[in-house]
């Protein structure tokens, strides 16, 4: 049986049995060009799924980073419900595989809009998450997601960030702090002094939670550079890592969009970037998988984070 959830007067249609025809996606976020950007998997059909078998398939879908599982929501306020698998755990949120599931779903033929916005509520374990989609000429062209407002505090490792990169002390700014922020999920940031020096890191990952031992969703470490201020766009520009500990089974994501979000929360709080500004976002250029996002605050204060997707297969699990 389908079931049809309806949203804004359009409908998300998902498969209930669980078993036998699920379809499956491969996507690339943060980017409009195959292959480069972050990968996700996308199951369409979550529902009666086991947490078991959703874990098994996760890194059959991406060994990368995240696989996002569609299902049928359990809060009233909700559209639709989203649970992100890496290889080896379940995760409270992922950025991209967000933006990913929607732009499957388009591409699927399950939602669809002539030009204008839609809005999807949907659930995950950090809340209910309000996102917007953008259609223009019959095609879903922007995706726009709302993350939990923003948290701050320091890193208890700080002087341990030097050997966890990789790099001399001098590498690392000292008119930027290092700290920790969250907007779903806990990460460190720290300032580099050139791109130069974001190339030369080597992580030594048996030490990123030492970083935050007391922690267990500590999900990261990001160094980063500032590039400029584009004063006709309003936009602040970073180029970035991110590097988790090994539990997650990521050793380097490619783009990270709920990292980015708070990043650019941290660097507002901090007063590195003006309210008004957006934050532009480039990342995995180390990798050969260059993606870009946009961050900005909103009025209330939370940080939306925006980007495309694109596919690059199409199936059906069989189980």
């Amino acid at each position: 049986m389908r079931l049809r959830l309806r949203v804004k007067h359009w409908r998300i249609e998902m498969n209930q049995s669980g078993t036998g025809d699920i379809e499956i996606w491969r996507m690339n976020a943060f980017t409009d060009t195959p292959f480069l950007g972050n990968p996700a998997g996308v199951v369409l059909d979550g529902d009666g799924l086991t947490d078991s078998q959703k874990q098994l398939i996760a890194p059959q879908l991406n060994s990368i980073s995240e696989t996002v599982y569609l299902c049928s929501p359990n809060d009233p306020a909700a559209d639709i419900r989203l649970e992100f698998y890496t290889s080896t755990c379940e995760v409270d949120l992922c950025g991209h595989a967000t933006i990913a599931a929607m732009f499957a779903l388009a591409h699927s033929g399950r939602i669809a809009g002539a030009s204008g916005v839609r809005e999807v509520r949907a659930e995950t374990r950090v809340g209910v998450l309000q996102l917007t989609l953008e259609f223009v000429a019959g095609k879903l062209s922007l995706v726009t997601m709302i993350q939990p407002f923003p948290e701050f505090c320091e890193l208890p490792g700080r002087a341990q960030v030097a050997d966890v990169l990789g790099l001399e002390q001098a590498a690392i700014r000292t008119d930027i702090p290092v700290g920790c922020a969250s907007t779903g999920i806990w990460s460190a940031y720290v300032p580099l002094a050139g791109q130069q020096a974001l190339a030369a890191v080597h992580v030594d990952f048996s030490l990123i939670e030492s970083l935050w031992p007391d922690n267990p969703e500590f999900a990261g470490i990001y160094p980063f550079v500032m590039l400029g201020r584009s004063g006709d766009k309003q936009s602040t520009q970073i180029q970035g890592r991110f590097f988790c500990p090994p539990k997650f089974g990521i050793a380097e994501d490619p783009i990270t969009g709920t990292a980015s979000g708070a990043l650019a929360a941290y660097l507002i709080h901090h007063g590195l970037m003006e309210e008004a500004d957006q934050l532009e976002v480039r990342q995995g250029v180390e990798m050969g998988s260059e993606g870009r996002l946009i961050a900005r605050q909103t009025g209330n204060g939370a940080i939306a984070i925006c980007g495309q997707a694109v596919p690059i297969y199409r199936g059906r699990l069989t189980l």
